[in-house]
């Protein structure tokens, strides 16, 4: 357990809790104007419709912004969450560097690099970056929190133990063995910890323009008892702060409405979460509690429930002392953390194209099943007036029922949404060839690759922005985190080398590195065919040329990715089989030239050098 502060500390304690507290009221007060915007993008994206407001009349969503947003989010995470290794460590040049010296710092890279792409791995990277991205399309900002996860936990497994069952005839025991089940401790995890955090459950500084000139961040987490105190133990161990010893019974009592976001955000569209933790018959097991965590580049602090300080110290990523977030937006404002996400741009699109639909389907409704009017007074059967074949309405006075005049709608509402939709294709880039959709319109062959082109422009340009601003402060915070808490030897599987396994020391793994991701952008289905083509040509001009600065391997390895193969490794050679294979044929091809140089039989009066008489003798059988 943890030994807590003494009594002595507990007016810092509430003083500083008081700051923290006002400090919170200030983001949050700052972020709630925000919370709108993304609650009705939200809406949007889930297609959720309110009730209508008149009985009979169509309320009805059309899917159009989850199209769209299908296609930004398929090339956004093809990009990045494809091609193995996800990234690349590029070694930085220092003054005093010498030749021998950036060839050890190469190889430092591409061990840390393939260090960072098995906990990308780990970290189940491509469903982690597919909802990273998700968040960047619906909402003012996506947060990825890139933490140190340490967890040990008793693990039972089945282990052979030996048994002597008896002797054999030269009295030597026989031994035989037993499969037991043990309970044994383990390390689960100690690695790199990537977490989508939610945006309701982050509140940056609100005079921050982004992660790093935020002066500080909250990031809400929900944990156990026993889970925050194992954090505590933790940080108390590592010895950089102060653990403050809580008082249970006054957080329990201060649990009402700390879930307001994610309760506003689900509550939006018809679902009603749970403010209960459900039934726990022992104390403290099951309950869950607000922990925020408060950063600054050099300060860390825990409060729980929002009236307890438990912990106050140093920052305990000191190998980077940066707050441990990476925030991407989708369409960045110049000086603001929050952008403007892809479902704003297009939110009154949406609503136009929903409209005019609704529009169509009451109009036929009123076309198929018409109104009427009915002289006050006259005795007629209300069910009589229902449409239906061959329906008959018995009335004294022709004039008692009068049918409304109801004209079919003109054709020019479709054509508006069209316009809708087409407007929405322009703002967001994915025209029907990106999307892989027929075209509202026939198009050549030229046209096509020229607006998927244009369109690929704009995309590589939102590519840039997410690698500068997400992934590359991933890969950072990650390599970082590795030379901090990696103390200890670690098998790393150096990619690229098949079953190539490293013991690498921690030393190995320190250094400064340039991070970029190893996948590319991704052509549109009507670019692959000349893109293949394309690396094609060139495999042939650097084959004729034997142009030395061109690896072939790896332009090769390029035009088979371009086939879709999902594991071109299979398919290609390594380049150490070839260079066996050129070893193995250049001493067949020396065999056969001394094969070639060699006589068939001795003409009369030659003489013979005495190294082939000795081979002929061998051949032969023969003695010396």
């Amino acid at each position: 357990m943890v030994e807590m502060i003494p009594d002595a500390t507990t007016i810092n304690e509430k003083e500083r809790l008081a700051e923290l507290r006002s400090r919170f009221s200030y983001a949050e007060s700052y972020r709630k104007q925000y919370d709108e915007r993304a609650i009705a993008c939200y809406k949007l994206y889930v297609g959720y419709r309110d009730k209508a407001k008149v009985a009979g009349r169509s309320n009805l969503h059309i899917p159009r912004v989850y199209e769209q947003l299908d296609t930004l989010r398929a090339r956004l995470v093809k990009s990045f969450a494809s091609t193995r290794p996800y990234v690349d460590f590029i070694p930085q040049a220092r003054p005093q560097s010498t030749l021998e010296q950036v060839h050890l710092d190469e190889l430092k890279a591409d061990i840390a690099s393939a260090l960072v792409d098995m906990q990308l791995e780990q970290n189940n990277w491509k469903e982690l970056f597919y909802d990273y991205v998700t968040s960047l399309l619906i909402f003012p900002a996506s947060i990825m929190g890139v933490g140190w996860k340490l967890d040990r936990r008793m693990v039972m497994r089945k282990v052979e133990v030996p048994r002597v069952i008896g002797l054999d005839p030269y009295g030597r025991p026989i031994v035989t063995t037993d499969i037991q089940v043990i309970e044994t401790p383990e390390i689960a995890w100690d690695d790199n910890e990537l977490v989508n955090i939610d945006y309701f459950d982050f509140w940056p500084d609100p005079r921050g323009r982004d992660i790093d000139s935020c002066r500080f961040v909250f990031h809400r987490e929900w944990m156990t008892r026993e889970q925050i105190e194992e954090r505590l133990e933790v940080l108390y161990q590592a010895g950089a702060g102060e653990v403050f010893a809580p008082d249970w019974s006054e957080i329990e009592n201060a649990t009402a409405g700390l879930e307001e976001g994610r309760w506003e955000r689900l509550s939006s569209v018809g679902l009603t979460p749970t403010t209960s933790d459900g039934y726990w018959p022992k104390e403290g097991t099951g309950q869950l509690y607000e922990v925020l965590n408060y950063w600054e580049d050099e300060i860390y602090s825990l409060m729980v429930n929002r009236t307890a300080l438990v912990y106050e110290g140093k920052n305990p990523y000191w190998r980077h002392s940066k707050k441990p977030f990476s925030v991407a937006t989708f369409e960045r404002l110049p000086n603001e953390f929050y952008g403007m996400s892809a479902v704003q741009l297009v939110e009154h699109l949406q609503h136009e194209i929903n409209t005019h639909r609704n529009q169509r389907v009451d109009n036929v409704s009123l076309v198929l099943n018409r109104m009427w009017k009915v002289r006050r007074g006259a005795d007629i059967d209300e069910s009589e007036l229902v449409s239906k074949p061959h329906g008959i309405i018995y009335m004294d006075n022709p004039d008692d029922v009068v049918a409304f005049d109801m004209p079919d709608v003109t054709a020019s509402s479709y054509n508006e949404e069209q316009i809708a939709k087409m407007d929405m294709e322009n703002t967001l880039g994915v025209p029907s060839v990106v999307r892989g959709v027929d075209s509202q319109r026939k198009e050549t062959a030229t046209e096509i690759v020229t607006k998927s082109t244009n369109a690929g422009l704009r995309f590589d340009v939102k590519i840039m922005l997410l690698e500068s601003m997400g992934f590359k402060r991933i890969a950072y915070l990650m390599d970082c985190n590795n030379q901090q808490f990696i103390d200890t030897p670690r098998l790393v599987r150096l990619f690229g080398d098949e079953g190539d396994w490293r013991l690498v020391q921690p030393g190995e793994l320190i250094g400064e590195f340039d991070y970029r991701p190893a996948g590319a952008n991704i052509d549109p289905a009507a670019n692959k065919e000349i893109r293949r083509e394309q690396l094609g040509r060139l495999m042939a001009m650097v084959m004729q040329t034997q142009n030395p600065y061109v690896d072939l391997y790896e332009l090769t390895r390029m035009w088979v990715q371009s086939f879709d193969l999902r594991n071109p490794d299979k398919v290609l050679k390594s380049p150490e089989q070839i260079q066996q294979e050129q070893e193995q044929q250049m001493m067949q091809e020396q065999a056969m030239q001394q094969a070639q140089a060699m006589p068939q039989s001795p003409q009369p009066g030659m003489q013979l050098p005495p190294e082939l008489i000795q081979q002929l003798l061998i051949q032969g059988g023969g003695g010396p």
